[in-house]
């Protein structure tokens, strides 16, 4: 198995302002969306993440039509977390913990589900495994123990850093973090507030300070920039034949940068290959349905859009 995504998942549930809903059984989470990121573009790749009982019932069939490896999901508790997200008018979204179905003892229940380096070393040693993903914190202890398994097993690893980590009070933890990282990922509004900087110009100049070889710099809708240490490069949003819902984009398009980054991608086809599997996932409620349905229409938007970007 050539990719690792680990960390959690959950069972989303959208609403949107005009009153569209999703069905409340779609899979959602930073790990889940990351690893379609990677399936779209391959088939090695696993899930480890811990899981509620409820995940065999709303999710088999997926699992059944998509190949999944099912050796580094393990049943820890009763109920997945379930997430209940609420869209606003400006693009922005919030948790409604209200909802009917919201569980009391939801935050107990996160306790059981966090990701932890051993059972990332489970998975990663002796089978040579090229690439890990993990949405993480700054917390000093888990790094530490992460960069011993990563130096044992010889991985590269994609951080994609959680917003409450995201300031600049925190950036001695953050860079104690990239000495075990090779990727980054981070959204505008976490890089501003990292940073202390307004624009993503400032935002750019900073992250390349970084000591990491790329990082996907995420800007919403507009597109994203892949930036290494000497070149910015700005890829608009990429679309195809609809737009349903953006939940997990980001982790979508961070799964698929890693998986670019690792196969030794240029910089550009980072970028690219980040956007357009952020395309593939806007398409639906919840991760992409049919993997193998979408890969050759993935690989030629990317061919297409790189051609185009090259000679521009």
């Amino acid at each position: 198995m050539d990719y690792v995504i680990a960390g959690n998942v959950m069972v989303d549930s959208v609403r949107f302002q005009d009153g569209t809903t999703s069905d409340r059984k779609n899979m959602g989470g930073p790990s889940a969306f990351a690893y379609s990121g990677v399936r779209v573009w391959t088939d090695s790749a696993k899930l480890v993440c811990n899981v509620g009982a409820d995940f065999h019932l709303y999710f088999d069939k997926w699992v059944e039509k998509n190949r999944v490896d099912m050796s580094g999901i393990k049943v820890k508790c009763d109920y997945c977390n379930h997430s209940y997200l609420v869209y606003y008018e400006n693009g922005t979204y919030g948790q409604d913990d209200r909802a009917e179905h919201f569980r009391s003892d939801w935050q107990q229940d996160l306790g059981y589900m966090k990701t932890t380096p051993e059972e990332i070393g489970e998975h990663t040693q002796n089978k040579h495994v090229k690439g890990v993903y993990l949405a993480q914190n700054v917390d000093h202890v888990f790094w530490t123990k992460l960069n011993a398994v990563k130096n044992r097993d010889k991985f590269r690893m994609m951080w994609e850093i959680e917003a409450p980590s995201a300031y600049k009070r925190y950036m001695d933890a953050v860079l104690y973090a990239m000495e075990s990282v090779d990727v980054f990922s981070i959204n505008l509004q976490e890089a501003q507030n990292l940073f202390e900087a307004e624009t993503e110009e400032e935002c750019i100049r900073e992250i390349q300070k970084l000591p990491v070889d790329c990082t996907l710099f995420r800007v919403g809708k507009k597109g994203a920039y892949s930036v290494t240490p000497t070149e910015k490069i700005f890829i608009p949003s990429i679309t195809f034949d609809s737009e349903t819902d953006p939940t997990g984009c980001g982790n979508t398009s961070t799964g698929a940068a890693l998986y670019a980054y690792c196969e030794g991608y240029d910089a550009l086809h980072i970028g690219v290959m980040a956007n357009v599997a952020s395309a593939l996932n806007v398409r639906q409620f919840g991760i992409i349905p049919d993997f193998a349905s979408v890969r050759e229409m993935a690989l030629h938007k990317t061919e297409e859009v790189c051609s185009r970007l090259s000679n521009r």
